[in-house]
């Protein structure tokens, strides 16, 4: 699934998810083990290994698409 945030896009399925960050055209990647979502500042959270990295989605409209697309309950 993608989904539009205001940095770029989000694929989000499953197994992973990939950032695409239109500004500097940078991609951020993680897989679905090391992914949260904390749902008070619609944040998404990469941490896992030597993932580390968050980012904001936005809205709670995202973030339920990402939870819905990778089954990761939101958090808070």
């Amino acid at each position: 699934m993608v989904i539009s945030i205001p940095a770029g896009k989000v694929v989000a399925t499953m197994h992973e998810v990939m950032v695409k960050l239109q500004e500097n055209r940078m991609t951020l990647q993680a897989h679905t083990d090391d992914i949260s979502l904390l749902g008070a500042p619609c944040m998404l959270i990469a941490n896992g290994g030597t993932v580390n990295w968050s980012l904001s989605l936005g809205s709670k409209e995202n973030m339920q698409a990402v939870s819905d697309a990778t089954g990761i309950a939101i958090k808070g």
